[in-house]
């Protein structure tokens, strides 16, 4: 990590320090403009596609918030998952514009079966009329992190061993 502003980093780690939960990046992708056309390129694959699709595209001022992780395999990866599918719905239930899915590259390629080693989960945090400045943008991300921790403390939710205090 280390480039993202402290707000992203702190997320990241939350999401990290989740036992089985691996390889936890994230970006920012401007919305606006971004065509029904244009979904259909592989430039376009890592967006919500479905999501855009309703809107007939990005939005004005409309950004996009991607937090991208895998998983080790492991039974408590799955634990991790389904806590983390749970707590992103009850952000969205509570008026959020955030959503966790999916996303895979196709099973074969001309290199050959990939089937089994491409899946991973994107969180989405979505951001209308986006304000000139991250800061509003960022104080949200340590307030969605803030319930996450409380969270993962209140279930007792399994963490990696030696897990960075990230409050």
């Amino acid at each position: 990590m280390g480039h993202y502003p402290k707000e992203i980093e702190a997320f990241q780690q939350s999401l990290n320090n989740l036992q089985g939960i691996e390889n936890v990046c994230s970006g920012i992708d401007n919305l606006e403009g971004i065509s029904n056309e244009e979904l259909q390129y592989s430039d376009y694959a890592h967006l919500p596609i479905g999501a855009l699709r309703r809107t007939q595209g990005g939005l004005k001022d409309e950004v996009m918030l991607q937090f991208e992780f895998s998983l080790d395999g492991s039974k408590e990866a799955l634990i991790s998952l389904e806590f983390l599918s749970w707590f992103i719905r009850d952000q969205a239930r509570s008026g959020k514009l955030i959503q966790l899915r999916t996303f895979a590259l196709p099973p074969m390629t001309p290199k050959g079966l990939q089937l089994g080693q491409t899946l991973k989960f994107h969180i989405d945090y979505f951001v209308e009329n986006a304000p000139d400045s991250l800061a509003p943008i960022l104080e949200e991300i340590a307030s969605i992190n803030h319930v996450l921790q409380t969270l993962i403390s209140l279930y007792n939710i399994p963490c990696k061993m030696n897990a960075l205090d990230t409050k």
